[in-house]
């Protein structure tokens, strides 16, 4: 499919911001799906062909939401660039979408996941990188080997890029450095095919899906990066520090694995109060005492 010159040029635009490649790749696709779907060049979109557009989907709210973002930042880009005089995505509706829960997989599920990678080395890196230090299968595929400095003393230190393209420094554990060392021979991305080409983030995703199912286990490898965060807070981290290695732009965001933590915790909470039924029965004990009439 051959994208309208409007569609180039946004991209060229998204190139100059240095803007994630994976955002450029799922905004051309997005736009380029649009402009297929309305049978003109999307410049040429009006209020009610976009409404039509959007109403048209049939996928999940969240879906919705997303490609609706993707048409919105073209169209906000092409009012800003004077290429329109009006912005016509305002009649577009955000959908509001529910907050999820987290849903860490459990220590002992984690256990099977990387005893069954263990013939596989690669996988087992991945594994490790989600579950003990908090990566998207995104920023797993990104990683270069100039953004981990191992330090003298044990462990390391891996400059994360994120998303939006935020960049973020997460602790990288000794035993896992250790790990990643057979990956560090070669400079540009770590994790690469038998053809030589990097993972994306959806192959990456996706191989982690089928591995976790293959043994059984209903999770994905973001699951694995709810327990990093779950953990952390169950050791007592401080939820600005894990808002940070988690890269989350909204605290938000983060309080909910503090929530889920709270949630565990609440039957130790409930301990502490069982000694306040030793004061009740006194106070009962008290009220039936007949008053001395002598």
């Amino acid at each position: 499919m051959t994208s309208s010159t409007e569609i180039k040029q946004h991209l060229a635009h998204l190139r100059m911001r240095n803007l994630q490649p994976n955002t450029a790749i799922h905004r051309k696709g997005q736009l380029e799906r649009v402009e297929a779907w309305l049978g003109k060049n999307l410049i040429e979109a009006t209020p009610d062909d976009l409404s039509r557009w959007q109403r048209s989907l049939t996928v999940s709210a969240s879906s919705v939401q997303t490609y609706t973002s993707h048409v919105r930042a073209f169209f906000l880009w092409a009012y800003e660039s004077e290429l329109l005089g009006h912005d016509p995505t305002r009649c577009l509706v955000m959908p509001k979408i529910k907050r999820r829960s987290p849903r860490p997989i459990p220590e002992d599920d984690l256990r099977v996941a990387l005893l069954g990678a263990l013939h596989n080395h690669t996988m087992f890196c991945w594994l490790l990188l989600a579950g003990y230090c908090g990566l998207r299968a995104g920023e797993i595929a990104s990683i270069c080997r100039g953004d981990l400095r191992i330090e003298p003393t044990g462990g390391g230190f891996l400059t994360v890029r994120g998303k939006g393209g935020h960049e973020r420094i997460v602790r990288v554990p000794p035993t896992v450095v250790e790990e990643l060392r057979s990956f560090l021979h070669q400079s540009g991305p770590i994790f690469r095919r038998r053809n030589g080409q990097p993972y994306t983030p959806n192959y990456i995703s996706q191989l982690a899906s089928e591995h976790l199912k293959g043994l059984g286990l209903s999770y994905t490898l973001h699951t694995l990066r709810h327990r990093f965060a779950t953990v952390m807070c169950d050791l007592g981290a401080d939820v600005r520090d894990v808002q940070q290695l988690l890269g989350h732009k909204d605290l938000g965001t983060t309080t909910m694995y503090v929530a889920y933590s709270a949630r565990r915790s609440s039957g130790s909470v409930d301990k502490l109060s069982e000694g306040l039924s030793t004061f009740r029965k006194r106070q009962k004990s008290t009220r039936r005492k007949k008053p001395d009439t002598t």
